[in-house]
């Protein structure tokens, strides 16, 4: 598979931010794709784009951005399969893949800068009462929420409160150990609970 065909696959429209409630892939399909199945591997990318994308969107917080790291996500994944092992579950590795590559997407493109909170409220914020109904408006709060994360930490509390993996899952994906992972995600909730204080203190 070419990138400019995995690009063409994985064009289209933008999924909605919601968890996905797919099953888990049967072990017929993947040893099918680690065997060089085209068909089979196309049925992993309908089955986990979904929830590449989101999970990339919410590390990166931009949408081409997100699409890119999809798409990096799963041209990596069609090179490196026959390393997989189809007795183990696919989805753990996706979420390492999937961070690693928003990883290297950030400090290639961002430089390890950040914004500070100020200047995303600035940039990003264009609040109506009237217009804006509040499911949308606290996705957008969350949102930049997590922008004011270390990388470490949105990546914690990403895969730990939205993706809903347990701790133990959360370690083994980052590689780090599970009191680690209760610190960052300890932090990280801290920071997001005073960033919507604050914000919310700012509208009239």
């Amino acid at each position: 598979m070419e990138a400019e065909e995995l690009a063409f696959r994985m064009a289209g429209p933008v999924p909605e931010i919601e968890n996905s409630g797919d099953a888990e892939l049967s072990v017929q399909i993947l040893k099918r794709a680690i065997a060089g199945d085209r068909v089979a591997f196309d049925q992993i990318i309908l089955r986990y784009e979904r929830r590449v994308f989101v999970t990339a969107l919410r590390l990166l917080d931009r949408k081409e951005d997100a699409q890119d790291a999809a798409q990096e996500v799963f041209l990596r994944l069609f090179r490196f399969m026959h390393r997989f092992d189809e007795k183990r579950d696919l989805l753990p590795w996706l979420y390492r893949m999937t961070i690693n590559v928003c990883h290297d997407l950030h400090r290639r493109r961002y430089r390890g800068e950040r914004l500070r909170v100020e200047e995303v409220i600035a940039a990003n914020i264009a609040f109506d009462p009237v217009r804006e109904i509040v499911r949308l408006e606290r996705r957008q709060i969350i949102g930049l929420a997590l922008r004011t994360l270390t990388e470490k930490e949105r990546a914690a509390i990403v895969l730990r409160d939205i993706e809903g993996l347990s701790t133990k899952e959360v370690a083994a994906i980052l590689g780090s150990s599970e009191t680690t992972v209760r610190s960052q995600i300890s932090l990280a909730r801290v920071k997001i609970k005073q960033f919507v204080d604050s914000f919310q203190k700012r509208q009239p």
